[in-house]
C-alpha cells in the first residue's frame, strides 16, 4: 500500500496539478508539498494534510490511508479506493468475492464519491483537451467498477437473504417437529380423547 506521498501524488497527478499548483491551493508551501511526496515529510501535520486534502476535493483519510474497518472484517483484501482503481481486472474480481458485504457497500460509496469528484474535475477542461479525454476515461474506469461492485453486493444480499431464510425454516421446522413430538407424549383424557 503506497504511503501518504504517493497518495498525495497520486491524486494530484490525476488533477493534473503541479505542487506548485497544489501548494497555491491549499495555502501551503511548494517545499511542504514536495517534501510530504518524496517522503522527507513522513508524517505531516494534520492540519496540513487537511488542507491538501480540501484543495484535492478527496477525505483526509483518503491521504493517509486510514480504513474504517480491521482487515478482518473486510475480508481476505482491504477494499480501499487506491486498490480498487490500482489493481488489475482479475484481482480486483478475486477481492470483490472474498470482501465482506460491509467492505463492499463501504468501496461502493467510495467509488460514488470518486466519480462525483472526477465529473467535476471534467468540468473544469475544455471536452476536447487532452487532460478532458484523460478524466473521462477515469470516469468511464470508476464506473465499470462501481457496478461490479454494487453487482458483488447485490449477489451477496441475496446469499445472505437465502441462508437466513434456509435457517429460519430449519428452526420453524425444528419447532414444529417438537410440538408434534410432545403432543405424542402426553396422556389420553379417556373421556374425551384429547391430551390431558
Amino acid at each position: 500500500m503506497p504511503d501518504i506521498g504517493e497518495r498525495v501524488q497520486n491524486v494530484r497527478r490525476l488533477r493534473m496539478w503541479t505542487q506548485v499548483r497544489l501548494a497555491k491551493e491549499a495555502g501551503v508551501s511548494p517545499t511542504t508539498v514536495s517534501g510530504i511526496e518524496t517522503g522527507k515529510i513522513g508524517r505531516p501535520h494534520f492540519g496540513t494534510l487537511g488542507k491538501l486534502a480540501r484543495a484535492l476535493r478527496v477525505a483526509p483519510e483518503e491521504l493517509q490511508g486510514s480504513q474504517e474497518e480491521s482487515v478482518e472484517e473486510q475480508g481476505p483484501e482491504p477494499l480501499s479506493l487506491w486498490w480498487a482503481r490500482e489493481t488489475g481486472e482479475g484481482e480486483f474480481e478475486r477481492g470483490l468475492e472474498g470482501a465482506s458485504l460491509k467492505s463492499l457497500d463501504s468501496l461502493s460509496r467510495g467509488l460514488e464519491v470518486e466519480q462525483e469528484r472526477l465529473q467535476r474535475l471534467y468540468g473544469e477542461f475544455p471536452e476536447s483537451s487532452e487532460q478532458g479525454r484523460f478524466i473521462k476515461r477515469q470516469i468511464r474506469e470508476v464506473a465499470g467498477r462501481s457496478g461490479s461492485v454494487k453487482a458483488s453486493a447485490m449477489v451477496r444480499r441475496n446469499q445472505d437473504h437465502a441462508k437466513c431464510k434456509d435457517e429460519h425454516s430449519k428452526n420453524t421446522e425444528s419447532s414444529r417437529r417438537r410440538k408434534t413430538s410432545d403432543q405424542h407424549k402426553k396422556p389420553l383424557d379417556t373421556r374425551g380423547g384429547r391430551p390431558t
